[in-house]
């Protein structure tokens, strides 16, 4: 609720610019949840079913930077972008 100490505002704009900005506004939103997903971390059982790959595949792809892994709570954990990179078949 306004107080009534403060000036109220009006903003005069057309159709156009408030679509457009909207548009960006909904795309950050976008871009921000995507990079919110991007540093989900998944445990190592789970990479193993989704790929179908053995432990010893996820170690050499860890060796060569192709599927980092990172231990939080001494357990392999690996990015879910990096999962679904893999997935969709870009190396």
């Amino acid at each position: 609720m306004l107080d009534s100490a403060q000036s109220n505002t009006v903003v005069i704009t057309t159709v156009d610019v408030l679509k457009s900005a909207f548009l960006e506004w909904a795309d950050e939103m976008i871009q921000a949840q995507k990079k919110a997903n991007e540093d989900v971390m998944i445990d190592e059982a789970i990479v193993i079913h989704r790929l179908r790959k053995s432990r010893a595949t996820l170690w050499r792809w860890n060796a060569s930077g192709y599927l980092p892994c990172y231990k939080l709570g001494g357990k392999n954990q690996y990015k879910l972008s990096d999962v679904e990179r893999i997935e969709k078949g870009v190396k």
